[in-house]
Order: C-alpha cells, then sequence, then structure tokens
C-alpha cells in the first residue's frame, strides 16, 4: 500500500442507519456492502469465508469475534496511516 491506496480488494460493510450514506456497488475498485443483518455478523463471515482479510475496526467484541476466525484485525488509526490523512500534528 502506497500513495494513499489499499490493496485490492477492499469492501466497505455499511449496517443500519450507515446504508442510507452509499448505495451499494463498486466504485474505484472499492466495494460497498450493505449488512441485510446484523452487520458484526456480516463482518465475520467474511472473515471466515475469505483468507487474507483485514478487519478494520474499534469495538473490542469484534475483534474478538474476527480472531477467533484467525482473520488479522487492525485499528482504525492503522486505517488512517494507510490512507495518509492523519495530520503531522
Amino acid at each position: 500500500m502506497r500513495n494513499g491506496r489499499l490493496a485490492p480488494p477492499v469492501v466497505l460493510l455499511f449496517e443500519g442507519q450507515a446504508r442510507r450514506g452509499a448505495e451499494e456497488g463498486t466504485i474505484d475498485g472499492v466495494e460497498v456492502v450493505h449488512a441485510t443483518g446484523e452487520g458484526d455478523d456480516a463482518i465475520v463471515s467474511m472473515a471466515r469465508d475469505h483468507s487474507g482479510v483485514v478487519v478494520v475496526t474499534a469495538d473490542r467484541e469484534l475483534v474478538a469475534r474476527v480472531r477467533a476466525v484467525d482473520a488479522d484485525v487492525r485499528r482504525p488509526a492503522w486505517l488512517l496511516d494507510q490512507l495518509e490523512v492523519r495530520g503531522d500534528g
């Protein structure tokens, strides 16, 4: 990952009210998916079914569930660093 880009595929999963903020589909290599049920369940399912998944979350319960299916978990600060959107100070 360089120059503010993540290696594809990149999937953003929205649940609840957040679904109204983005239509499902793929734009510039980023796939937007709407969870039909509980968002955490959908994330764990994706992590279990696809090797090499990196889940970005600060939710401790979700971290434990994702690690239980042997997927990698990163904090939101990691994502901001990858996207080079954090200020210098």
